[in-house]
C-alpha cells in the first residue's frame, strides 16, 4: 500500500496512547462508583445502601449512554455526578462535583498506562510534521487527561486537544473532525487519524475526507465486512509503514 504525505497527524487518546481497563471495565466502574458513596459518606451524608445507590448510578448512566448514542451528544461523569445528587436532595455546587469526580475517577488512574512506543513514536512525528493533534471520545473532565498527559510525558507534543465531553459533541460526529482539521489548519485530505476503533475513528474521519489508520487490538471486534483497504497497525511503531516517521 503506498504511503500517505500527510501535513497533519491527529491522534485518538484511549487505548491508542494511554491504555485503559477493556475485560475488566465493569469492574473498575464498580469501584468507581462505590468511591463516590463512601466519599459522600466521609462527607457526613446519609447514603442509601451499595446496591441501591449503584442502581441508581448505572441506570442514569444507561440513560445518558443510550442518548449519547443516538444523538452524539456527549455527557459527563460530572454530569451525572450533579444529577444523581439531585435524586439524593443533596444540594451541591460546582466544587463539590469536582470533588466528587476525583474520588470517581481515582481508581481509574491505578489502570491506566502509556503504550511503550507512544513517546518514541510522536517525538519523531513532531520532528517530522507541522502539526499533531489529538480527539478522544471521553466522559472525562479534559483536566483528567491532561493530568495524565503530564504524567507519562506526552503533553507537550500536540498543538491542540479536543474531548467530546468539552466540545459537545462524540465522534463519529462530523463536526468534531472539521473542528481538528481548522485547528490544524489543513484539509482534510492532508491530514490522518490514528484510532482503535472502526465507527468512530475509521468512518468517522473517512467521512468527511481524512485518511484513517485503525491500530488493531485483537481482543475488539470488528465489523465483518470491514475492508481489507483499511489501513492498520497493531503497535504505533507500524505507523512508519503508511506515512513516514
Amino acid at each position: 500500500m503506498e504511503k500517505i504525505q500527510p501535513k497533519a497527524v491527529i491522534f485518538d487518546y484511549g487505548s491508542t496512547l494511554v491504555e485503559y481497563p477493556s475485560t475488566n471495565f465493569d469492574e473498575v466502574m464498580a469501584e468507581c462508583i462505590e468511591a463516590c458513596r463512601i466519599w459522600l459518606i466521609n462527607k457526613g451524608y446519609e447514603m442509601p445502601r451499595e446496591s441501591e445507590f449503584h442502581g441508581k448510578f448505572l441506570a442514569l448512566r444507561d440513560d445518558y449512554r443510550e442518548s449519547a448514542a443516538r444523538t452524539l451528544v456527549e455527557w459527563s461523569v460530572p454530569q451525572l455526578a450533579a444529577k444523581l445528587l439531585d435524586q439524593l436532595e443533596i444540594e451541591h455546587d460546582e466544587e463539590m462535583i469536582e470533588r466528587m469526580f476525583e474520588a470517581y475517577y481515582r481508581p481509574v488512574e491505578k489502570y491506566l498506562y502509556a503504550c511503550d512506543d507512544a513517546v518514541d513514536v510522536l517525538r519523531r512525528i513532531r520532528e517530522r510534521y507541522p502539526v499533531l493533534g489529538l480527539i478522544s471520545n471521553t466522559i472525562f473532565p479534559p483536566s483528567a487527561h491532561i493530568g495524565e498527559l503530564r504524567r507519562y510525558g506526552l503533553d507537550g507534543f500536540f498543538d491542540f486537544k479536543i474531548f467530546s465531553s468539552e466540545f459537545g459533541l462524540r465522534k463519529p460526529h462530523p463536526d468534531i473532525f472539521f473542528e481538528a482539521v481548522n485547528r490544524a489548519g489543513w484539509a482534510p485530505p492532508e491530514c490522518v487519524y490514528i484510532g482503535d476503533r472502526y465507527m468512530e475513528d475509521v468512518e468517522g474521519p473517512t467521512g468527511i475526507g481524512m485518511h484513517a489508520i485503525l491500530k488493531f487490538h485483537t481482543e475488539r471486534e470488528y465489523p465483518e465486512d470491514m475492508s481489507y483497504s483499511v489501513r492498520k497497525v497493531t503497535s504505533l511503531s507500524e505507523l512508519n509503514n503508511h506515512f513516514d516517521i
